[in-house]
C-alpha cells in the first residue's frame, strides 16, 4: 500500500489498491466461483444454507426481474471456503493483507468473514447506502476493522460498481451508533458520491464508517467481488458469527496451512 493509497483511504474513508492480486489467483478464484454457481442444483443442504439467491430477495433491487428469470443466480456466497480451499488462501495473500495492516496500523490482523457478492449481468441488485459499523453480524465493540474488496471481474459505472461519499467516516463511533439505530443512511448530496471503478484484482479498502451502496449491473459481464472483513486482533468481535470457516482466524500462513485440506 503505497503512501499515496494511505493517505487516500484516511481522507475519503476509501482507496484502490492496483493490481494487489495477481491475473493467474484471480483467473483460478473467478473459477472456483463458477464452479459453485454451475453445483447449485446439487449441493447438499449444509452448502445451500450458505448462499443468498436472488430469486428470493425483493425484484425492485433488481430492476424488476422475476424470481423465474433470474433462476439460481448466486447474489451471496457465503463462506467460500467451505465449498473451496482456495478462497482460504486469501489470508495469505501478501497484497492484501499488507494493505490491511497499513490502513489499520495493526500487525496482527484476524479475519471476520468472507464471501463472494455477485452482480450478474443485466439485473445484479442495487444495494443502498449504508455503513458497515456497526452490523450485526460481525462486529467488534469499535470501529477497529475494516472490509476490503477483492475485484475478480473489476468494476465500472454500468457494471454497478460501488459508490463512496468521501469523508463520511469522519464520525464517532456513537454516533454511527446512533444512526444505526435509526435504519436509514441518508445519501449523499447530488455529485457528492465517487465510484471506485477498478480492474481485476485490484482491491477497493472500505473503513466501516464511510457510506456507500451501488446500482443495479446493467452490462453484459459479471461484477463478482470477494469481500473480506478483518479487524484488529485487539478489538475482537462481541461474537463469533455462525458458518465462517475464517472468523477468528490471524491472517498468516500457520492457520492458513492448518485448515486446509491435504
Amino acid at each position: 500500500m503505497a503512501m499515496s493509497e494511505r493517505a487516500t483511504y484516511a481522507r475519503d474513508g476509501f482507496c484502490v489498491v492496483r493490481g494487489a492480486v495477481p491475473p493467474s489467483r484471480i483467473l483460478a478464484l473467478r473459477r472456483a466461483v463458477e464452479r459453485v454457481q454451475a453445483s447449485v442444483p446439487d449441493l447438499p443442504p449444509p452448502l445451500l444454507e450458505r448462499l443468498t439467491f436472488e430469486r428470493d430477495l425483493p425484484a425492485e433491487k433488481r430492476g424488476g426481474a422475476t424470481a423465474a428469470a433470474v433462476g439460481d443466480a448466486i447474489f451471496i456466497l457465503g463462506d467460500p471456503p467451505a465449498f473451496d480451499p482456495i478462497f482460504l488462501t486469501l489470508l495469505g495473500e501478501a497484497g492484501i493483507l499488507a494493505a490491511m495492516q497499513e490502513a489499520l496500523g495493526a500487525r496482527a490482523v484476524v479475519a471476520h468473514f468472507m464471501n463472494v457478492t455477485i452482480k450478474h449481468p443485466g439485473f445484479g441488485r442495487a444495494i443502498g447506502w449504508h455503513r458497515d459499523f456497526p452490523n450485526r453480524y460481525a462486529c467488534p465493540e469499535s470501529s477497529r476493522f475494516l472490509r476490503a474488496m477483492l475485484c475478480l471481474d473489476g468494476m465500472t459505472e454500468a457494471g454497478g460498481a460501488t459508490a463512496f461519499f468521501p469523508g463520511s467516516h469522519r464520525i464517532g463511533d456513537a454516533e454511527a451508533r446512533a444512526l444505526f439505530a435509526t435504519g436509514r443512511a441518508a445519501p449523499p448530496a447530488p455529485g457528492a458520491a465517487v465510484l471506485a471503478c477498478c480492474e481485476p484484482g485490484d482491491l477497493v479498502l472500505i473503513h466501516p464508517k464511510v457510506l456507500h451502496g451501488g446500482g443495479i449491473n446493467s452490462a453484459a459481464t459479471p461484477r463478482r467481488n470477494i469481500v473480506l472483513q478483518a479487524g484488529d486482533a485487539a478489538a475482537p468481535l462481541l461474537s463469533r458469527p455462525e458458518q465462517e470457516t475464517v472468523a477468528g482466524l490471524r491472517m498468516t500462513a500457520p492457520d492458513i496451512q492448518r485448515l486446509t485440506p491435504p
